[in-house]
């Protein structure tokens, strides 16, 4: 009995592990997706050891910034970008906090992250999820959603509005409460080609119970977003058909010679 129950528990862990997946952003109804604690049932989660490399990405583009934040450089972000094995684009972030506290006037408050916002993917297939860096200290995606006014307030927050542009995610980056670390969070998309786009990244600190110590906090900075594959101008499709007659030609003389 015991045999077989440790046979059965076994087989419930790899069933678990192998349905690990990136999950579709619902577009209506409920649109936020929340995580859980627990990485067994977590359905943001892709599963322990998970890596890019080991699932058929390889990486085209990497940017690493550090992150200005009223003024001070409070920490960095790594922005990098996959390419999947059919052409297809993946964009991962990581985000490191660096600072506990900051000053302004008289004022001193601790610094938090959020929400991590990023935008330009209006039109393309969106699905996401996170997975650990291999030191078991980075934070969990609290949740994500379509959505671009999802930021925390007090004392509820916001219901959540669809935007097609921009994906938030929830986290909660501390290094007073010693969560300096994001995991990696990861979208996946329908998109073949990306650029380096102004204002693609924003991350948002929650206000205080009484809005004012601090209040909401904002820093927008750059980042990869997709960008639609280039059409050829018609000029490109007239020299595409030209050279295809000349190459018609010229097979249409060498047969008449032989």
């Amino acid at each position: 009995m015991k045999i077989k129950t440790l046979a059965l528990s076994l087989l419930l862990g790899f069933s678990a592990h192998s349905a690990w997946a990136f999950v579709a952003l619902p577009e209506s109804g409920t649109l936020r997706i929340t995580g859980t604690n627990n990485t067994a049932t977590d359905p943001l989660f892709l599963g322990a050891d998970w890596a890019p490399a080991d699932n058929g990405y390889t990486q085209v583009a990497r940017r690493i910034s550090s992150v200005i934040y009223d003024g001070t450089d409070v920490g960095t972000f790594y922005d990098y970008v996959y390419r999947y094995t059919d052409g297809t684009l993946a964009f991962a972030s990581r985000f490191t906090l660096e600072v506990g506290e900051i000053e302004i006037g008289d004022l001193e408050y601790e610094v938090e992250i959020n929400d991590i916002l990023r935008s330009g993917f209006a039109g393309y297939d969106v699905s996401v999820g996170w997975y650990d860096s291999g030191t078991d200290i980075d934070f969990r995606l609290q949740s994500v959603a379509h959505t671009s006014n999802g930021v925390r307030t007090r004392p509820t927050n916001p219901v959540d509005v669809f935007d097609d542009n921009v994906v938030d995610f929830r986290t909660d980056i501390s290094v007073e409460e010693g969560n300096p670390t994001t995991g990696w969070y990861v979208i996946k998309t329908n998109a073949t080609e990306f650029e380096y786009l102004t204002g693609a990244v924003t991350i948002r600190q929650a206000p205080s119970l009484d809005g004012v110590s601090p209040p909401l906090r904002v820093a927008n900075f750059e980042g990869f977003a997709p960008i639609a594959a280039p059409v050829p101008e018609p000029s490109e499709y007239a020299m595409f058909l030209a050279g295809l007659g000349m190459v018609g030609f010229v097979a249409r003389r060498r047969m008449n010679r032989i």
